[in-house]
């Protein structure tokens, strides 16, 4: 194992997980203040961050590849390991923005919304129409269950989540941190300098 290349990784991985973390969090509290009445624009700035959220860890892992020497091999191991450090350090700055706001900014308005959004007498009827009334039950029961948890647990559940979901996406990002072989513009300049210059 090359250890510098190692150690190189796992600096990016932090530094690059702490960005992606941040996006996430603006992510997180643009959508909950959209929901919250904060508008329609609030809300479209909202997908906004979501898609770019979605094509950060991306491009993240491109930039990472960038940094490195034209000729250096990132082996797929060590490329999955900068992609899995990156998403878990995200995932621990974006839960501990998301514990703050739960614990101290949200005092339980968010499900409170959601309960009343599946009680309202429109929502019940579309239900209806399509044959799914079993089906919120179902959800109102399980929204329930949320509004019991702490702020904790229910930021412990995210982040199990969001761990979940990054395991998933690490693959295909540590495709893009991987590097197979030399730059080929490297290797044909040692080769014609090997064919200038025979020993």
């Amino acid at each position: 194992m090359d250890f510098e290349l190692y150690k190189i990784s796992r600096e990016f991985s932090l530094e690059y997980g702490t960005i992606l973390g941040i996006i996430w969090l603006i992510t997180f509290f643009t959508c909950m203040n959209g929901m919250m009445g904060g508008g329609a624009l609030l809300m479209l700035f909202g997908m906004g961050f979501m898609g770019i959220s979605a094509l950060m860890p991306f491009y993240l892992a491109w930039r990472y590849k960038q940094h490195l020497k034209p000729g250096d091999r990132v082996p797929m191991g060590i490329a999955w390991l900068f992609s899995a450090l990156m998403f878990f350090y995200a995932s621990i700055i974006a839960g501990v923005g998301e514990y703050i706001y739960f614990q101290y900014i949200d005092k339980g308005r968010v499900m409170e919304y959601f309960m009343q959004f599946l009680s309202s007498p429109e929502t019940e009827a579309q239900y209806k129409t399509i044959g799914a009334s079993e089906l919120l039950e179902q959800s109102k029961a399980a929204l329930a269950e949320l509004a019991n948890l702490t702020p904790l647990d229910l930021t412990l559940n995210i982040f199990a989540n969001n761990l979940f979901i990054a395991l998933l996406l690490s693959l295909p990002v540590a495709f893009v941190a991987h590097r197979k072989c030399h730059d080929i513009r490297l290797s044909v300049n040692e080769l014609n300098r090997h064919n200038n210059n025979p020993s």
